[in-house]
Formats: C-alpha cells, sequence, structure tokens
C-alpha cells in the first residue's frame, strides 16, 4: 500500500473504541473516519472512496449483520473488505458474519499487532485484486489488438500466476502460524462430505484446543505465546499425512480433517500428537516452557445431516475433554449429546 494512504472508516458509537482503534493504527499511512449509525454509514460512504471497513458487530444501536450486507449491496463496495470487531469467539457468532460477508474478525479487547495486521493484510489483499483486475483488462486489450508479442503474453501469464498465488495464500493462510484458516477449512470438510456420501467412506474431523493457554499470555507474553502457537503448528504439520489438513480455528483453537479415517485411526492421531505436545519444551527468550498441553475431540462423519453437526459433535467431544481434566482425547458419542 505504499505510495498512498488508505481509507478507513470505523462503524461504532463506542468513543474508546474509536480512540483504541486510532492508537492501533498511529504512524501508518491510513486515514481513519467514523460513523455512528446506519444512516449515517450509507450517507458517508457514498462517494467516499473507501478501502476498508471496520465494523462493531456488538454494538447495539445496530444491526451490524444486516448492515454489512446493505453496504455490499452498493455497487461501488460490492467487493470491499469489512472485518467485524466482536468479543465473541462462538462459532455461530463468527460464521453468521462470514455469511453476512464479512472477510475476517478481531477479538476485543483489541491487540495492536493483530489490528495492523488484519488490516495490513486484507488492504493488500484488495490492491492485489485490483492489480490482477488490470492485468486482466490489460491482457484482453492486448489480445484483441492483436499486437501483443507471445514472449510477452508468456511474461503477463507467469506475472498471473504469481499474483494468483500470492493472493490464495494470503486469502486461504492464518498469517501467524501458516496453517490454513477456518475458512479454507470449512470448504475442505464440505467438500469431503460429498466425497464421503459418493465413495460411503468415513471421514474424522478433530477440533483440539490448548489447555489454560491464556496462563502462557499472562505470565510469559503475547509474544512468547504466539511462538508456541507456531512452535505447535510445526509439530502438527509434521504429525498428518500428505491428503489430510490443519487449520487455526480460532485463537489457540485448532482443527483436522482426515480423510478415509475412522474412530481408531483419529484416535491414534489425536493421542499420538497429544503425547508429542506434553513432551515437548518450547524456548522464549530466557523461558522454558514444559507443561504444555492439548485436548481433542474427535467426530467421525458416517450418518451426520451436515458440517455444522459435525463439528458440533468434535465440539460437545472436545467440551467433555475440558470439564473432565484436560489432556485427553475424547471420541463423540450419543450420550455426550444427551
Amino acid at each position: 500500500m505504499a505510495g498512498k494512504s488508505s481509507n478507513l472508516l470505523l462503524i461504532s458509537t463506542n468513543e474508546e473504541e474509536y480512540n483504541l482503534i486510532k492508537t492501533c493504527l498511529r504512524g501508518q499511512r491510513y486515514k481513519l473516519s467514523r460513523s455512528h449509525s446506519e444512516a449515517e454509514t450509507i450517507e458517508q460512504i457514498n462517494g467516499h472512496g473507501l478501502d476498508l471497513i471496520l465494523l462493531d458487530i456488538t454494538d447495539k444501536q445496530f444491526n451490524g449483520y444486516k448492515l454489512c450486507q446493505k453496504i455490499h449491496q452498493i455497487p461501488e463496495y460490492r467487493e470491499i473488505p469489512i472485518l467485524f470487531l466482536t468479543s465473541h469467539m462462538d462459532k455461530r457468532s463468527i460464521m453468521k458474519g462470514f455469511k453476512a460477508g464479512a472477510v475476517d474478525y478481531i477479538l476485543k479487547p483489541f491487540k495492536q499487532a493483530e489490528v495492523l495486521v488484519r488490516v495490513r493484510t486484507h488492504l493488500e489483499l484488495k490492491d492485489y485484486r485490483e492489480k490482477l483486475e488490470q492485468i486482466n483488462v490489460d491482457l484482453n486489450k492486448e489480445i484483441l489488438r492483436g499486437i501483443q508479442m507471445e514472449d510477452d503474453l508468456r511474461s503477463s501469464k507467469e506475472e498471473l500466476e504469481k499474483v494468483n498465488r500470492q493472493l490464495y495464500e494470503k486469502a486461504t493462510k492464518d498469517v501467524l502460524t501458516g496453517l490454513f484458516n477456518r475458512r479454507k477449512m470449512m470448504d475442505f470438510i464440505e467438500y469431503e462430505i460429498e466425497r464421503s456420501i459418493r465413495n460411503d467412506t468415513p471421514f474424522s474431523i478433530i477440533l483440539t484446543d490448548i489447555d489454560h493457554f491464556k496462563r502462557v499470555n499472562d505470565t510469559y507474553g503475547h509474544d512468547c505465546g504466539d511462538a508456541v502457537l507456531r512452535s505447535i503448528a510445526q509439530t502438527f504439520l509434521s504429525a498428518i499425512r500428505k491428503q489430510d489438513h490443519v487449520s487455526r480455528w480460532g485463537g489457540e483453537e485448532f482443527m483436522f480433517l482426515l480423510p478415509e479415517t475412522d474412530e481408531s485411526g483419529s484416535f491414534t492421531l489425536a493421542e499420538k500428537i497429544r503425547y508429542f505436545i506434553e513432551k515437548k519444551q518450547y524456548q522464549c527468550n530466557n523461558d522454558t516452557l514444559s507443561d504444555i498441553t492439548m485436548t481433542f475431540g474427535i467426530a467421525v462423519f458416517q450418518d451426520h445431516p451436515n458440517v455444522d453437526t459435525l463439528i458440533k459433535h468434535a465440539d460437545l467431544a472436545l467440551y467433555n475433554g475440558k470439564n473432565t481434566g484436560r489432556n485427553k482425547t475424547v471420541l463423540y458419542t450419543e450420550e455426550l449429546s444427551e
């Protein structure tokens, strides 16, 4: 985004929140304005060339989900990135936000580094998308005119592929861990459900969470917490098969997708990873952390009607593991629902 300022809009009635966001963005080439209501927002965005919107979904003065949809109905802002500000980490709220058109969310209380990274990432994605569209327009013009040389076409194709790879990485990967993000994992699960039904084969998902992770951040600082998350992500990647997928589901929570894997196979993998994590030591500055553990909840797709039910069952198994001592693997059974 070098060379020009980006125009950002915060939709919130919370003055303290506005000042916090301003502080987080201080020193950057961003111009932050603010609106307090749906009517003021629609009036303010018309003709102002905004680049990104921060929308407080917890503000009770307006319906943030409907406002998000209404903004995207304006032709000029059909593709504008909207980031929800929320204190809710429940899956229902997050999925509702994505369905309404949000591209990401920032969890309260704000962390300056996270605000900067998420804002910068989505502004860069917007910039890449616009550049890609311009490349396509220019390329089509040259083809129609018949004056583009073969070498130039090959060069443009390579550049286009490079941009596409960059876009794919930014759109599908978690910035901190390098794992797939939640949105991409949902795509994988939806595809695997169709394949499982077609081939009459099971598959498993594992939902896992770091036990007492808040203590790590409170005791050693968020930099150490981030280092632990990155290290655990590498442990995951070294333990799974090529056909498996793992994503950062949110915060210190992760999701595994294991194609053609039943209860026994998924339980064995979860226990293997749990053992690795429990025995591993983590270095951060001058500190050595050796008491990191994780709890795992497993659900197997066989007769599940949809992806929400499957994830709910994995979450129930994880919840049971958390409530019965942590640092364990729990396989979903119907008794957990009861």
